[in-house]
């Protein structure tokens, strides 16, 4: 009698392996980005520029004369919003490119989804969070005397005081359209994809980096830099951009109000600039903790990788 045949292995076909995301992309992105904004900021200066030799008279061959007038555009209100009008709306345009062009739906290439729920304390100490944060950097900046080398941080507190008109234009595009463009591009468009290909920790440092470099003041970038860590972190915990944008939209209107209507910085004695750094910071370690505890298991898919 013959013996049963051992049963024949199923032949199962190799799983083709996922092609690692892109990273150029963004990367590129980013870059067009940037040339963007010194394109129209050189044209619109230089405009600029012209309108004031022609109003004042300065021999263009007059060294002295036209750095004297480059020093005087450096405080024009306008020339401020408008590079902020500028930034901002070139932003929002390619973090919406970007993201119409991606073959995942732009709800989800962008993170807008809702993503972890969360309690209502935990968006007060996530905007606490920044608050703290910006303000430690920015007595640190006073005490260690480099808060006198930065450019644009100046330029907006001298614009801030400017006509209501111009403040006015100042707070909605420096608020409202600055925050969600600058979280849509940097913390949607580019930390999602660095994550993907980089993992979490590389893919927010990343995104953070560039977020400072396009801020381009050697004070201004730093501070940039690390609020955009803290940002790519609420990011990441939350699966999503509504805490971002909520934090970044806050945070910039609170700085362009305290900036019309509190007394300067520079102002401050040294003694209440040290007291702030150590009470912001021990306040900014105090939220990250209490966020720390918070339960982010998503009810929409996280993008983030591990």
């Amino acid at each position: 009698m013959d013996s049963p045949s051992a049963p024949v292995p199923a032949v199962t076909s190799p799983v083709p392996a996922s092609p690692r995301p892109r990273v150029w992309t963004v990367l590129v992105a980013f870059l067009l980005l940037m040339m963007g904004i010194l394109v129209v900021s050189i044209t619109v200066a230089s405009i600029a520029m012209a309108v004031e030799i022609a109003r004042t008279g300065v021999d263009p061959r007059d060294s002295k004369a036209i750095q004297a007038l480059t020093e005087q555009l450096k405080t024009m209100s306008w020339l401020h919003v408008a590079g902020v009008i500028t930034s901002s709306l070139l932003g929002m345009t390619a973090a919406l490119l970007g993201g119409f062009l991606s073959p995942k739906p732009l709800k989800e290439r962008l993170r807008l989804g809702k993503g972890t729920p969360l309690p209502p304390w935990a968006w007060v100490a996530a905007l606490v969070g920044c608050f703290t944060m910006g303000q430690a950097m920015e007595s640190l900046a006073v005490l260690t005397g480099v808060w006198d080398y930065t450019a644009s941080l100046k330029g907006l507190q001298a614009t801030s005081q400017g006509s209501f008109a111009t403040f006015a234009l100042l707070l909605f595009f420096g608020t409202l359209v600055a925050g969600t463009a600058e979280e849509l591009f940097f913390r949607g468009y580019v930390q999602t994809r660095l994550v993907e290909r980089w993992g979490r920790w590389a893919g927010i440092a990343g995104a953070a980096t560039l977020f400072g470099f396009l801020h381009l003041d050697p004070i201004h970038s730093p501070m940039a830099l690390m609020m955009g860590l803290f940002l790519g972190w609420l990011a990441e915990r939350t699966g999503s951009l509504r805490l971002p944008i909520f934090v970044h939209i806050l945070n910039n209107l609170t700085s362009f109000l305290l900036s019309r209507y509190a007394p300067s910085t520079a102002e401050l004695p040294a003694s209440v600039h040290t007291a702030l750094l150590t009470v912001c910071s021990l306040a900014f370690v105090g939220t990250v903790v209490a966020l720390r505890r918070v339960d982010a298991r998503s009810s929409d898919p996280v993008l983030a990788g591990p």
